[in-house]
């Protein structure tokens, strides 16, 4: 099977508008994680903040990575400014993102090529802020009445929700729409949509790309996921399901750690068939020598993962790449922070990997900006790519006791808590890295330079 090139690369990740800058902010040790503000919410966060895990309509958790000062150019893209300025910030994100990696891909502007260029993109199938704009009106014509009738009070009314001036109909199309604007803008293929594989999104969307690329249905292909959903809806959720830490700490791979810290972003990467990639001398900033999906099916809980499934995925990516798990130099663990989460994932990792007698240096980005759901996949794989390239691994800050024991594969000898060369002198470098969504959507990415 043909290996797929990754020739672009682009990002808009907390406190990073670009892989470059968040480069630095790795290799920097800089936490990208604040409290979330009135203008991130779009209403004070105080009026629904309890600490006290579990109280209904309460969130208690109010640390978040969040993308600030964005600036947004509509003239850039070849469709009507209006429409553009009117969407939600979902659409403007993959606008942004996808010139980006096209730029860094060199065929900026080389219409042959980009004719035949499709996109995946792993989008979450949750409300955005201009999505509940549209909706928010029918919402309360339903709710107004209710409400009065029970407190008897025929005058009662909901209080409006803050606008953010003239919302487009197109707001209510939270998923699909943002790949084919992106197709429309930069007259792409017809090869476009959009998937919801949870966590685990943007190596799905990747492994959809590869196989438009083997089949030849594309010559190039764009691939990623974004997270830019409601804060408010979002907040609420995790509340609910209560994956926030109660302890206020989240810290991947570290004993303390009680929760995941929920972010916003896109990643997008540009990928080609590495012949024609070497063919065309393009620079080649990582190859993709395999990608191992799997679905748990049913289990316990939503949140609760499933140790069987995450090593069906690691069998499927090494039986693809044609390669041991010995071979692999680093690799970025998922890791989100939650008890469970990372205990299962350490056991699997123990499982198969000791199996096989590898233990490779791991790390989590998610330390630096917290988890970016679908597109959480996309913060490793910058990471990873830049990594390799640089010959340097960043650490994964905030660990004060690894969850790890001395005997097992991840352990405080191998987790990169500094800056560290990458280990291997060979001449060919392999990571791989891990992305687990809820619900058991299982992939595990093995990249090659």
């Amino acid at each position: 099977m043909e290996k797929i090139a990754i020739i672009g690369l682009s990002c808009l990740f907390p406190d990073a508008h670009n892989p470059e800058q968040f480069w630095n902010n790795l290799t920097e040790e800089k936490d990208a994680t604040s409290t979330i503000t009135v203008e991130d919410l779009g209403v004070d966060p105080t009026i629904f903040y309890d600490p006290i895990k579990g109280k209904p309509e309460k969130i208690y958790f109010l640390q978040g990575g969040f993308v600030r000062n964005f600036q947004f150019n509509p003239s850039e893209y070849n469709l009507p400014e209006e429409l553009v300025e009117s969407l939600d910030d979902s659409f403007k994100w993959s606008l942004y993102a996808a010139k980006q990696a096209i730029q860094n891909s060199g065929y900026w502007g080389n219409q042959q090529v980009l004719s035949k260029c499709g996109v995946i993109l792993g989008t979450l199938s949750l409300p955005t802020k201009m999505s509940n704009q549209l909706f928010a009106p029918i919402y309360q014509q339903t709710i107004s009445p209710a409400i009065a009738e029970l407190l008897q009070d025929k005058n009662f009314r909901l209080a409006a929700l803050p606008t953010t001036g003239k919302a487009s109909p197109y707001n209510a199309m939270i998923t699909g729409f943002q790949a084919a604007l992106v197709s429309q803008a930069f007259s792409l293929s017809g090869n476009h949509f959009s998937i919801d594989a949870a966590c685990s999104s943007a190596f799905y969307a990747i492994k959809l790309a590869s196989y438009y690329l083997r089949s030849r249905k594309a010559d190039v292909m764009l691939a990623g996921a974004i997270s830019c959903v409601d804060p408010l809806f979002l907040r609420m959720l995790f509340s609910g399901i209560q994956g926030y830490p109660e302890n206020g700490i989240s810290r991947p791979l570290d004993k303390a750690s009680r929760g995941l810290i929920t972010s916003d972003g896109i990643g997008m990467v540009m990928l080609k068939r590495y012949s024609d990639a070497v063919r065309d001398g393009d620079k080649i900033l990582a190859t993709i020598a395999g990608n191992g999906l799997s679905n748990d099916g049913k289990g316990k809980h939503l949140l609760s993962p499933n140790s069987k499934g995450q090593t069906l995925a690691f069998e499927r990516a090494y039986k693809e790449a044609k390669i041991s798990p010995k071979d692999i130099d680093y690799m970025e663990c998922h890791a989100t922070g939650t008890l469970l989460g990372d205990t299962t994932e350490l056991n699997s990792i123990e499982t198969f990997f000791g199996s096989h007698q590898a233990s490779p240096l791991v790390g989590s980005a998610k330390a630096n900006v917290g988890h970016l759901l679908v597109a959480a996949g996309m913060v490793g794989l910058a990471k990873t790519i830049y990594s390799m390239n640089a010959g340097v691994i960043p650490p994964t800050i905030n660990i004060s006791e690894p969850i790890g024991s001395e005997n097992s594969v991840i352990s405080n000898q191998n987790i990169v808590r500094k800056l560290t060369a990458w280990p291997n002198n060979s001449p060919v470098k392999r990571a791989a890295l891990s992305a687990f969504g809820f619900g058991g959507t299982n992939s595990h990415l093995i990249l090659e330079k």
